[in-house]
């Protein structure tokens, strides 16, 4: 499985939390429901600028088309989170048409929330999961379902580019969108040779949106764009490269809402629609990520690593994401996440879970929750199986979850601190997973690092900032600023049963 030394890391950090605010709920408690806010002052710390364009009242929009639904909020320039909204979907649900529908009922509901509270919204920015294929024809309409990140049907197609020798720095994998095409070209050609738009979920629904498909060097990464030279390159095949869109900066404008679009979202026609970014990229936006060699980890279906650095990091099964304002985010993407709470603990309360595991932490049970078969990152196995404790409760399993996830996590960042050349640095956590301050403790202490929630830790929040950025505030450094807060900090303790656990961890997965 080629996994590395075992490194260890003890940080002396130390930060005081900042007052928290409303934003979308954890993992386990989604619902339909329009949630209406007040804006309440979440501390100090940070510049709120006021361009003259920028009213007192304004809101900028950020959607996250995820694998359980989509989320949408409502912010104003300083990160006060003043709606949201949500469209749950089944994890299987992969029509682009099922998205759309759920993001007109979405933008509905914070257009409505808009009105009352007399807020004007100035821009709007999509993000959504990485990797993921929809084929369209020219007018934009999908002519299939979608093909998932995790979908790993292409793993034939991505060897086949990797022994082609590519000169992109990383190494591609199924999850990758461009095997994918590849996988359309060669096993359904038929299917191909109508598809005139080869685009990511954000790129689709911005046409949709605006009737300009375009997108973004987040999102187009994985399908082997050039962030150096920023442009698709020539080894590309030129049959793919021709259905491609063109490609522009997080937080760029890129189209205005069509006529058809503000009629379906209740939203402003002409209202600037902006580039968006991977939702493991918003993430680490919305987390107020700072300082190089600290990590976002955003904790959702599966866990996204992004690292802060000056310069891309070559290395395979790491690849380099390009921020707007020069610096780089090398990160990975794991296949386990928090997907095992729905899937093996579906009609019990995880936060009543999480108060019983918190008692039985650290556990000698191990647990590796993948709930599929297959691993990325921080390891390549395309056959490889999660295992959980048998014989033991209810409450030890979870506890075994939580800590073997945690376990997985300081896995990737000995990794990604070997590739990366730093130590210790802390984690800015989001996704739904950081709403469990157990489940957060336990990762501070397995990790040996400290561990801060930002006070809205979604990708939403970071689409949110992608449309401020664009229009008002500047630029996406500015927006960061301003918009976002860490609300809890989670300080690491001194457990040697968790370093003996991960050293039995890597044994056993080696033993896979």
């Amino acid at each position: 499985m080629g996994l590395p030394p075992i490194v260890g890391s003890n940080p002396t950090l130390s930060a005081a939390p900042w007052p928290g605010r409303g934003c979308l709920g954890g993992v386990a408690e989604w619902s339909n429901a329009l949630v209406l806010k007040t804006s309440v002052p979440s501390g100090t710390g940070g510049s709120n600028p006021s361009p003259s364009a920028m009213g007192p009242g304004s809101l900028y929009l950020g959607l996250d088309l995820g694998t359980s639904g989509l989320r949408g909020l409502a912010s104003d320039a300083a990160g006060y989170v003043v709606a949201e909204s949500r469209q749950p979907w089944d994890r299987s649900t992969v029509d682009p048409k099922l998205w759309w529908q759920a993001l007109t009922g979405v933008t509905r509901s914070l257009a409505q929330s808009a009105c009352r509270l007399g807020r004007s919204v100035r821009g709007l920015a999509v993000v959504g999961t990485s990797g993921t294929l929809i084929c369209a024809d020219r007018d934009g309409e999908a002519l299939a379902p979608a093909i998932q990140y995790n979908d790993s049907r292409a793993h034939r197609e991505a060897e086949l580019l990797e022994a082609a020798q590519h000169p992109v720095p990383f190494t591609f994998s199924a999850s990758f969108s461009l095997p994918k095409a590849h996988w359309v070209r060669r096993r359904r050609p038929a299917l191909f040779a109508r598809t005139a738009r080869l685009c990511h979920p954000a790129d689709w629904m911005i046409g949709r949106l605006t009737g300009v498909f375009a997108s973004d060097y987040s999102n187009a990464l994985k399908m082997g764009y050039d962030l150096i030279r920023e442009a698709w390159p020539a080894w590309i095949d030129e049959e793919i490269r021709e259905r491609l869109p063109p490609v522009a900066a997080p937080g760029t404008i890129v189209g205005h809402l069509s006529r058809h679009a503000a009629r379906e979202t209740h939203l402003p026609r002409g209202l600037p629609v902006l580039a968006g970014a991977t939702d493991g990229t918003a993430g680490a936006l919305a987390s107020g990520l700072q300082r190089c060699g600290d990590y976002n980890t955003s904790l959702g279906t599966t866990l996204i690593f992004k690292g802060l650095s000056r310069k891309p990091v070559q290395a395979p099964h790491v690849y380099s994401h390009r921020l707007p304002g020069g610096l780089w985010l090398p990160g990975a993407a794991s296949n386990t996440g928090a997907a095992w709470i729905e899937h093996w603990f579906r009609g019990h309360a995880p936060a009543q879970l999480d108060q019983q595991a918190a008692a039985l932490l650290p556990t000698s049970h191990l647990a590796y929750p993948l709930i599929g078969t297959g691993e990325r990152f921080p390891f390549v196995n395309l056959d490889v199986q999660g295992f959980l404790p048998e014989g033991v409760r209810l409450a030890e399993r979870y506890a075994a979850c939580l800590q073997g996830t945690a376990l997985l996590e300081r896995r990737a960042y000995d990794i990604l601190d070997c590739t990366m050349g730093t130590s210790g640095g802390a984690v800015y956590a989001t996704g739904g997973g950081s709403r469990s301050d157990e489940w957060m403790q336990c990762r501070a202490d397995v990790c040996h690092r400290l561990v801060y929630r930002a006070a809205c830790p979604e990708a939403a929040m970071g689409a949110a900032i992608l449309a401020a950025a664009g229009t008002d505030l500047g630029d996406v450094t500015a927006a960061m600023r301003s918009m976002t807060r860490v609300a809890a900090t989670f300080e690491p303790r001194s457990h040697s049963a968790y370093d003996e656990a991960y050293v039995r961890f890597i044994e056993q997965l080696h033993a896979q």
